[in-house]
């Protein structure tokens, strides 16, 4: 039986906890108006969601929300500034209860993953495999229902202090709420579900998530090969039959969680042709890894925004960080096409 932890809600609540969230919460972040308030008099800021959270009075507020257009259109929530300071006190709590849970092949949002570690192991799979599986899952964050994350949760914590918190944390955000009917005429009851974009606790909670449909592919299913970034998965296979076999249970786990796999989004590669793609790179039989088009594509546009409004300072910063970021590929070419301004060069890929 799995180990659940109680008495978790003290350490969430310390004033040590919640002063090192404030500062964690600041860092990087002074340029905006409401952290710079924030950090004015943040010590007594901390002092006070000290209290509130010990005598469970913490309230969270409401949510500034705006649109985003790359690399599609996602509405972004902002929460107020106090209250990713008790995100933070949170996840600083409930991290390392989970990440020894996680399996190795999840990358995404964990100290010592991220995009580019997610790519090696993906370019060492696609080496091994002749053929890959690629899914990605529609619309994830606003599809994770409530009460299945919140039983996946309380798998390890046991605090029901600490499960009140994040269940307010989760109502917070009113987007998802529908009704549904039950079984009868007189079952109808409001189902919640959906994860703020732009929250760290839901990056930390989106991971939580799917964990159990981690340790059912590696486990259950035997998968060797299998690489995860938030919503989007590859399975490595030896053949398009095992591929094809594995999506059709993965589909089926994956319906019992309220979650769908984007029909646009799930097909079966040959390694050596079309090779794998994952994290914005496409990973080759052969040891090639390239960019993929299409983030080539934004990145031109970008870049020439910038270069029609942007300081020469900005322009500088973009480029050292999409060489910095694309140097993980073989791509010396494709840098000489996009800096080097030739007008019909094509992208390698």
């Amino acid at each position: 039986m799995a180990k659940t932890h109680n008495n978790l809600h003290p350490q969430v609540c310390s004033l040590e906890n919640v002063m090192a969230a404030a500062r964690t919460a600041m860092r990087g972040k002074m340029s905006g108006a409401a952290a710079a308030r924030f950090h004015a008099r943040w010590e007594t800021h901390a002092v006070r969601l000290h209290e509130e959270l010990a005598t469970d009075t913490w309230r969270p507020g409401p949510y500034t929300y705006f649109d985003i257009h790359e690399p599609k259109l996602r509405r972004v929530a902002a929460a107020p500034f106090r209250d990713r300071v008790v995100h933070h006190a949170l996840v600083r709590v409930l991290e390392p209860l989970f990440e020894r849970k996680f399996i190795e092949d999840s990358f995404a949002c964990r100290k010592d993953k991220g995009t580019h570690a997610g790519v090696r192991r993906c370019a060492q799979y696609a080496r091994r495999f002749p053929v890959v599986l690629k899914c990605d899952l529609r619309r994830y964050f606003a599809s994770i229902d409530h009460d299945i994350l919140l039983q996946r949760i309380g798998m390890t914590v046991a605090d029901a202090n600490v499960l009140g918190l994040i269940q307010r944390i989760l109502d917070s955000h009113e987007d998802g709420r529908k009704m549904e009917w039950g079984e009868d005429l007189f079952d109808l009851r409001v189902r919640c579900h959906g994860l703020p974009i732009g929250n760290l606790t839901s990056q930390f909670f989106a991971n939580i998530h799917l964990d159990g449909f981690d340790h059912f592919v590696k486990h259950e299913l035997g998968v060797k090969g299998y690489v995860r970034y938030v919503d989007d998965f590859l399975l490595f296979a030896e053949s398009r039959e095992q591929a094809r076999e594995w999506g059709r249970q993965a589909k089926a786990y994956l319906t019992a969680l309220r979650l769908t796999i984007h029909p646009d989004k799930y097909r079966v590669c040959r390694t050596d042709r079309e090779g794998a793609d994952f994290c914005g790179f496409v990973c080759y039989a052969n040891g090639r890894i390239k960019v993929r088009g299409a983030s080539v594509r934004r990145y031109v546009k970008r870049l020439g925004r910038l270069k029609k409004d942007g300081t020469l300072a900005e322009i500088g910063a973009s480029v050292r960080s999409w060489i910095s970021h694309v140097s993980h590929a073989d791509s010396w070419r494709l840098r000489a096409a996009v800096l080097g301004g030739r007008k019909r060069a094509r992208h390698p890929a």
